[in-house]
């Protein structure tokens, strides 16, 4: 399917990299953050049995760059997000969890420390430039922020870093996960992280100049080749497999941190206060009461679509959730996805069981 299915518009945007997906032969799109995204180039099967065996070259500029900058830069940070910012270090990433005031989640951005007074957020698929604009006026912080034109590529696959190291040097070998440095390349400046919306090892890279971007792309593509690499997209299949969740379709902000298995990035002991920690510890109180699973179970379908999503769940003919992301899964041979619910679920599993014109009975494994 090509982009002109679209009426792209200051609303629906393309990437400085939309023309080279068109000539690697894309097939879907989806819109994040209001721009278009990769979704299936081969089929959603082959880009994944190519991504876990070679490498690829992925186009993730959805993922929009806010930048912080100010000598209340850090102040700021630590009031907008749930984890524990006390401790920062130029030069490495941090996963960080952002919620409202109700502790409901707003996104699940990585946020990057360039400097002591200057940040990095690279959001997922929800709207919080205005959201932190805001915090930072109300609440007098007096810093910049700014929707950067940054766009981000990724090298992704087990062969990424013999590729990366083709390009740059040895030395990027050695770069740790969730850790970032500033490299000089084509007279810019640009940032390359290990991280990555896969389990497959590799790295992001975060470019603002569009035509270092742009040369950047041609130049991976052209050492790339005896890897064996392809242009991809972040694979559905792959990202379930690894239990790496999705803003907006597994949690949204009517969940809470907790309910998702993101606990662990929520620190309620910080002696600072932040948004949504007055409702997270009242919540705490009473008792997190959810939590997320993957779930697992055979289903024989005679349309057999590569995926579904939000088919409800049952117990005793009452609807109780919704799985989500479900997709066919060769590693596990079966179908899996993802289910937000109370963990009562554990006591009588065999009672449950998901509607598609048929009950499906399934299994659940906590997601931790």
């Amino acid at each position: 399917m090509s982009k002109d299915f679209f009426t792209t518009s200051s609303r629906i945007k393309t990437t400085p990299y939309t023309s080279r997906n068109e000539e690697a032969g894309v097939l879907k799109y989806t819109v994040y953050n209001r721009t278009l995204i990769p979704t299936i180039f081969k089929s959603l099967q082959e880009d994944y049995f190519h991504l876990i065996n070679y490498v690829q070259l992925w186009d993730v500029s959805v993922q929009k760059v806010i930048a912080i900058k100010g000598k209340n830069s850090l102040d700021l940070i630590k009031f907008l997000f749930c984890r524990n910012f006390n401790k920062v270090s130029p030069g490495k990433a941090y996963y960080a969890p952002i919620v409202n005031f109700k502790g409901g989640l707003l996104n699940d951005p990585v946020v990057f420390c360039v400097q002591e007074d200057t940040f990095l957020i690279s959001i997922a698929d929800s709207d919080l430039f205005n959201w932190i604009s805001a915090i930072n006026e109300v609440k007098e912080f007096k810093n910049k922020v700014i929707m950067t034109e940054i766009s981000t590529i990724a090298v992704q696959g087990p062969k990424s870093e013999s590729l990366m190291s083709k390009i740059f040097d040895e030395d990027i070998k050695t770069l740790k996960f969730f850790n970032f440095k500033n490299v000089s390349f084509n007279n810019d400046n640009i940032f390359i992280s290990k991280t990555g919306f896969s389990k497959q090892s590799g790295f992001e890279i975060l470019i603002s100049n569009p035509n270092t971007g742009i040369f950047l792309w041609d130049l991976i593509m052209e050492k790339g080749k005896e890897f064996n690499l392809r242009v991809g997209c972040p694979n559905m299949i792959e990202r379930v497999e690894s239990n790496l969740l999705s803003y907006g379709n597994e949690m949204n902000e009517m969940d809470l941190p907790y309910d998702c298995g993101l606990g662990n990035f929520c620190d309620l002991d910080a002696e600072y206060d932040f948004i949504g920690k007055s409702a997270l510890l009242k919540q705490k109180k009473i008792g997190f009461n959810k939590s997320i699973y993957r779930v697992e179970f055979n289903y024989e379908s005679p349309l057999k679509p590569i995926f579904y999503s939000h088919l409800p769940v049952f117990y005793k003919n009452e609807e109780i959730g919704k799985v989500t992301s479900i997709v066919n899964s060769p590693k596990y041979s079966k179908y899996i996805g993802f289910l937000i619910v109370d963990k009562t679920i554990e006591q009588h599993i065999e009672d449950y069981y998901i509607l598609n014109n048929d009950k499906i009975k399934f299994v659940v494994s906590e997601i931790l």
